[in-house]
């Protein structure tokens, strides 16, 4: 005891305000996720080959706000090098998207390896530092991986007015899966979306079904109901978020303003708006023809899709993540569809899900992933997984039933 009254007074109050942290930390953030599915072959394979879905994930124990654990991690996140070569694609309308190939292949290479399609958010581009990381550890268990470029993003040229925004952008995506299985045709696709990328995924998998030349899909961050989203950010605490997507979108009209004036856009009335709830009503809802915001937020959802998703799925959510509430994440879904499945941590933050004190290693997010890809791949070798996502045994049944059925029709009210 004479030992405690020897440490000075501050270093008493350190060692106190340490302990207390290391219970709230222990008590309120380290956490097992809650795991959504329906029970059936989905879920049996889950269960028993992705063991992050039974450990605690530990998040960085300074940094387990959802506001630093989204923000830190463009500061702290490692970065390593990554050279691609950039496949430009013609769109339909006369724009232009883009593939982002590594130019270091896996080895052994092989037509038929797995390719991981990965889809970033807003304005995301190939250097985002989870893409990077993910392209890394996926060449070095001998799997190819591929960024898709949204019209205007990472150096992608926008030859149109017509900006992405997460839905109809889907047959954009729809033209890079048929460019690269016009390259790889007997390679299976796993793709992931993070972010806007997912929802625009989540609608492409729900319109083309087993038709989607993706073998399976895993989401992450992604916002299920764009109006509790715009809710959330419109919350004081939650503007800094609100004005960094409300720049971005104010990035691409400055850097073509001219073009969108010639398309009779009001370029100077857009740069007026200071949040994205302004941005989506006076640009981007009237720009896709929708005459009320409302309208537009309600066809961007994507929840009501999912019960459309013919393929595996796995969502990954952070219960604090500001751009997608706990309470609008639809894991009743799963009652429904036995083809999807939600994860959701209790941290974790938008795109954060930093784990440990040396927040650049791997977070929970990357070895889900990880977990998640090499499972598709074993349950593909092994003949359990068809090459456009059925599971053995439905083959022929699975293709009449996607011919005979009526595609969902938009907007569905």
């Amino acid at each position: 005891m004479w030992l405690w009254y020897a440490i000075p007074w501050y270093l008493q109050l350190f060692i106190f305000a340490f302990i207390a942290y290391s219970i709230h930390y222990y008590v309120f953030s380290v956490r097992k996720p809650m795991t959504y599915i329906a029970h059936g072959t989905f879920r049996s394979h889950l269960l028993s080959q992705v063991p992050s879905l039974y450990r605690h994930y530990f998040p960085t124990p300074w940094c387990t706000g959802t506001h630093s654990m989204t923000l830190m991690r463009f500061f702290l996140k490692s970065r390593p090098h990554v050279e691609y070569r950039r496949e430009l694609i013609k769109l339909t309308d006369g724009g232009t998207a883009a593939l982002d190939w590594p130019v270091v292949e896996p080895e052994p290479y092989s037509d038929t390896l797995p390719i991981c399609l990965l889809i970033p958010g807003v304005a995301g581009h190939s250097q985002e530092s989870y893409l990077l990381n993910w392209v890394t550890d996926l060449r070095a268990i001998g799997l190819r991986s591929v960024v898709f470029l949204n019209r205007g993003a990472g150096g992608c040229p926008l030859d149109t007015p017509m900006t992405y925004d997460g839905f109809h952008n889907k047959e954009d995506l729809r033209l890079a899966i048929c460019k690269i299985k016009e390259k790889y045709p007997q390679a299976p696709i796993i793709a992931g979306g993070t972010s806007m990328g997912g929802i625009t995924l989540v609608h492409y998998l729900a319109t083309y079904g087993f038709e989607a030349k993706v073998t399976a899909a895993m989401v992450q961050s992604t916002g299920w109901c764009i109006f509790e989203s715009v809710k959330s950010l419109s919350k004081p605490s939650n503007m800094i978020f609100n004005l960094y997507l409300t720049h971005r979108y104010k990035e691409v009209i400055v850097e073509n303003k001219e073009m969108f004036e010639k398309d009779g856009v009001d370029t100077e009335e857009v740069l007026k708006c200071r949040t994205v709830q302004e941005i989506h009503k006076k640009y981007v809802a009237p720009q896709h023809g929708y005459s009320t915001v409302e309208e537009y937020w309600d066809m961007l959802s994507p929840h009501r899709q999912l019960l459309h998703v013919k393929i595996p799925l796995l969502s990954l959510n952070a219960a604090d993540d500001v751009f997608s509430p706990e309470k609008s994440i639809p894991v009743h879904l799963t009652e429904t569809n036995p083809n999807i499945a939600f994860v959701v941590t209790a941290k974790g933050g938008h795109i954060g899900f930093m784990e440990g004190v040396n927040p650049r290693q791997a977070g929970y997010n990357d070895t889900l992933f990880y977990e998640y890809v090499q499972m598709i791949r074993k349950l593909y070798d092994s003949g359990e997984l068809s090459l456009d996502g059925g599971w053995s045994g439905e083959g022929s049944d699975h293709e009449e039933a996607d011919k005979a059925r009526q595609y969902p029709v938009w907007p569905q009210k």
